[in-house]
């Protein structure tokens, strides 16, 4: 049985990869690009990658892509470019095994929360490998870059102390440059709860960002982008939480969110309404995790992981 590598769904007999939908949401066009270099040919490519800046920051290797169009009856193709790139890919790693199934799993619980997350989904090297792929959406069509700010630069840290800080902070930066607070707080403390209940640890101050989309007058917390389980890699990890949550980053509970929400202005009532939201969910996350491809000792792990969490809620 085959499934799309965006939806998980299973692909009529003669389809591969993709449902056609599926690729034109993610790709714009029905027809998929390829993707024609494999994890030992990215090695290869090192040399010219840093030279001409097309990687990109952060622990997970990246690369930045854009689509060549191909010529009449030759496919697009997928191609290493500079930063201004529409796309990101982030191939397998020998450290950690399999990140991009399990950080696309997690964009896909997300939305399954009703979470709003950037376009996402797997894709094929030429080797068969899987790799996790995204499109950037602080640029446009052409590739023109929308403005955008991650709450280091609004809260004037360095890059490096993107680790100091708290969830409460980035809270009163967010209602002071939203240009709507009021529904960006919520969807900001919901992603922050999320990464909790799945294992994230490791939202800190660049995993939230505020952008000005195309005909949009002021700026607006992003979709939610980099939503990754490290506690499935990182079992020893004893923080819960990339910055601190009324002091804490580990043996948190309920109480901890619920005063954070409460105390940055969310109604006692909108707060119990989304702790709800994720419970009345978990169900469907378990059965999503066991369609995934994730190998059965991980999806084990990761319905676990949940439900303990979920239960403490």
């Amino acid at each position: 049985m085959s499934r799309c590598l965006i939806c998980y769904d299973e692909l009529p007999e003669g389809v591969v990869s993709y449902h056609p939908a599926c690729s034109r949401r993610l790709f714009g066009t029905t027809t998929p690009p390829t993707l024609d270099f494999d994890r030992g040919s990215i090695s290869q490519l090192a040399t010219e990658i840093i030279k001409s800046q097309t990687t990109l920051t952060g622990v997970q290797p990246k690369l930045s892509l854009d689509i060549d169009k191909g010529e009449k009856g030759v496919p697009d193709r997928l191609t290493v470019v500079g930063l201004w790139g529409r796309y990101i890919l982030k191939p397998q790693t020998d450290r950690y095994r399999h990140l991009p199934e399990l950080e696309d799993v997690t964009m896909h619980l997300a939305e399954m929360a009703r979470i709003e997350v950037v376009p996402h989904g797997l894709i094929r090297m030429k080797d068969g490998e899987l790799s996790y792929i995204t499109r950037r959406i602080d640029r446009t069509d052409r590739g023109e870059k929308l403005p955008m700010e991650d709450f280091c630069q609004l809260s004037n840290k360095l890059t490096e102390h993107k680790y100091r800080g708290s969830y409460e902070q980035v809270a009163k930066l967010l209602r002071q440059y939203s240009s709507r607070p009021t529904f960006d707080l919520l969807s900001y403390w919901e992603v922050v709860l999320f990464s909790w209940l799945v294992g994230n640890s490791d939202m800190h101050l660049k995993n939230f960002s505020l952008y000005r989309p195309q005909g949009a007058t002021g700026y607006q917390l992003t979709p939610a982008y980099d939503l990754l389980s490290t506690k499935l890699v990182l079992p020893e990890d004893t923080e819960e939480l990339a910055l601190t949550l009324c002091g804490k980053k580990s043996k948190l509970r309920k109480e901890h969110f619920t005063r954070a929400m409460k105390d940055s202005g969310i109604p006692d009532k909108v707060v119990e309404n989304s702790f709800s939201k994720f419970t009345q969910v978990a169900e469907q996350w378990y059965d999503f995790i066991q369609a995934s491809t994730l190998p059965d000792d991980m999806k084990e792990s990761f319905i676990a992981l949940i439900a303990r969490n979920i239960s403490a809620i």
